[in-house]
């Protein structure tokens, strides 16, 4: 598995985990622009997981500056990993490499943020030490 941060040519591999993240039957028609748009940002990192090569998991981390605290804090969004491919690790992965590219960035905060109803995922963020 190799996690890294995304480019224009990841944008067909990330579409389909929109979907499954944010539990759609459809994207919109500029889901496209707007992806390639956040890769291209200085404000965000999109990142990817790849195994054999495929696919397998996505996360976009934005950075918000705060001027109260002279610099950003980053919020994790839309983080998925294929349902076929849960329970491997890729998710633990993408996150630990959220939080170093948050260090990196010298966020004071990170926020992962999920759904009321995803008890199972808010047990995955407790596991990583979050509250």
């Amino acid at each position: 598995m190799e996690i890294t941060l995304a480019t224009k040519n990841d944008i067909d591999g990330i579409l389909p985990l929109q979907k499954q993240i944010y539990r759609v039957k459809t994207l919109p028609e500029n889901a496209r622009q707007i992806l390639d748009e956040l890769i291209e940002s200085q404000d965000c990192d999109v990142l990817i997981a790849k195994t054999n090569n495929e696919i397998v998991g996505t996360g976009t981390v934005f950075y918000l500056q705060n001027p109260a605290h002279g610099r950003p804090y980053a919020f994790l969004e839309g983080i998925v990993v294929d349902e076929k491919s849960r329970g491997k690790g890729i998710g633990t992965a993408l996150s630990k490499f959220a939080i170093e590219l948050a260090k990196k960035k010298n966020c004071y905060k990170i926020i992962f943020t999920s759904g009321s109803d995803r008890t199972d995922i808010h047990k995955f963020y407790e596991n990583l030490g979050f509250k």
